[in-house]
């Protein structure tokens, strides 16, 4: 399946313009890895038309421990809602006091693996 974004500035996650001054657009693999990160990074209920998508940030994960699985679990959840994502594996560690990072590791229905860091 061939899979189409509008490309986004990995540093503020804005529209970006290609060089002939036209938004800029992405393919495969990226585009999926960009739209999984989209995913991950919506907040339940933050979708005024599907409240059901987003993580559970406000209720389950922010100000307080939710522990690794559960993050990783949402995290994967999120990411196979999308039709082009077969499969999708997140791992979640700890930085440090009130810090987490990780990787997710996306392959597409094109079976194309990304790796995309959380």
């Amino acid at each position: 399946m061939q899979t189409r974004s509008l490309r986004l500035d990995t540093q503020t996650w804005d529209l970006m313009l290609d060089g002939a001054g036209n938004l800029a657009v992405t393919d495969n693999p990226y585009a999926v890895a960009q739209d999984v990160a989209c995913v991950c990074s919506t907040f339940l209920g933050e979708c005024w038309y599907d409240t059901t998508l987003g993580i559970p940030y406000y209720p389950r994960i922010l100000g307080q421990w939710p522990g690794t699985q559960l993050i990783n679990t949402k995290m994967q959840q999120e990411a196979m809602k999308l039709p082009y994502v077969s499969s999708a594996s997140c791992t979640a560690v700890s930085g440090g006091e009130r810090c987490m990072g990780g990787v997710m590791t996306i392959i597409d229905t094109n079976f194309d693996q990304t790796t995309v860091l959380l």
